[in-house]
């Protein structure tokens, strides 16, 4: 695992960031409009600076995606600057899974915008932007390989899911900076209690999408890809650790008024969100430079790298 990375060039590491930027953004906006759909203890003035950050963050994500194309047509090339302005090879990326997945994302943030429009259909628009974005993460790697009907429907919920968990992370540390304690300590609750549901949607669809890729064996732990992967557990732990004690610790004593609790639920989330950064930073390299165990791809360079390299796209580039 660390060979593969140190041995990484400049552009692997800039694909490497700049993909983890758009998940991240992607993330963000998704699930700030989930956010605002699905919490009801949420102030008004939450409401309308969840609206900017959807916004924001789907503008956001829609240059980093937009900006993976030349990126991916520089990294065919051999990392050159002509790779990536070249138009017979951006038009070969834009016509690959790649820019299929770009073109569903961007139609999706878009529709993301319109929860500017403060009115139910507003709204219904934007979440149909945010189930588009969340299948553009579907269109990749081997998460067009068979039963493809099925994989897409578990990727798209993982990330739905834990784009719900992404986008509460300001909501509730902007409600535990203004609001009363009591009331930042409700839509904590309120949040709590949808979370269980999300972790476990996020947890039990990722674990099928892996296993109908035959990724999720013992084996699979002593390869770069198994170890990368369980890079990714131990941080998910974490998080699901910072969340136990945010729900069963921290929210009670909001709820109690208990002085610093608000500031103590917000460098809990900050760490959170640190952890998570991890997480797509690992996601980010992992489906970059490896693939799953027992996959052609775990064996051969893909057919869309540049031949003298050995980085490979995998599952669906899955958070």
């Amino acid at each position: 695992m660390l060979a593969a990375l140190s041995q990484a060039d400049a552009v692997t590491w800039f694909s490497i960031v700049v993909k983890a930027l758009a998940y991240a953004a992607t993330l963000g906006s998704v699930g700030s409009v989930l956010v605002l759909a699905t919490l009801r203890k949420l102030s008004e003035g939450g409401r309308d600076a969840l609206r900017l950050t959807a916004v924001f963050l789907a503008v956001a994500s829609a240059v980093f995606t937009a900006l993976r194309l030349p990126v991916r047509a520089s990294f065919l090339m051999g990392g050159t600057l002509d790779g990536a302005t070249d138009p017979l090879i951006l038009g070969m990326v834009t016509q690959s899974p790649l820019g299929t997945s770009a073109i569903l994302r961007l139609t999706g943030l878009a529709l993301i915008c319109c929860v500017l429009w403060r009115t139910r259909p507003g709204l219904i628009l934007a979440l149909l932007g945010a189930i588009l974005a969340s299948a553009s993460f579907a269109l990749r790697g081997h998460a067009l390989g068979e039963p493809q009907m099925i994989l897409g429907t578990l990727i798209t919920l993982h990330i739905l899911c834990l784009a719900f968990w992404v986008g509460a992370f300001a909501p509730l540390a902007r409600a535990a900076r203004t609001d009363p304690p009591v009331r930042a300590g409700a839509l904590a609750h309120e949040f709590g209690s949808r979370a269980l549901w999300a972790v476990s949607i996020v947890v039990l669809a990722g674990g099928g999408a892996l296993g109908l890729l035959g990724a999720a064996t013992p084996s699979a732990l002593f390869t770069p890809y198994g170890q990368m992967f369980a890079l990714k557990l131990v941080l998910f732990a974490g998080v699901l650790a910072l969340a136990g004690l945010n729900k069963l610790t921290l929210t009670p004593a909001l709820l109690a008024s208990a002085p610093g609790a608000g500031a103590r639920l917000r460098r809990s989330i900050g760490i959170e969100a640190g952890l998570v950064a991890g997480i797509l930073v690992t996601t980010a390299a992992l489906t970059t430079l490896f693939s799953p165990a027992g996959t052609d791809d775990s064996r051969t360079a893909a057919s869309d790298m540049h031949p003298h390299r050995t980085a490979h796209q995998t599952i669906g580039d899955v958070p």
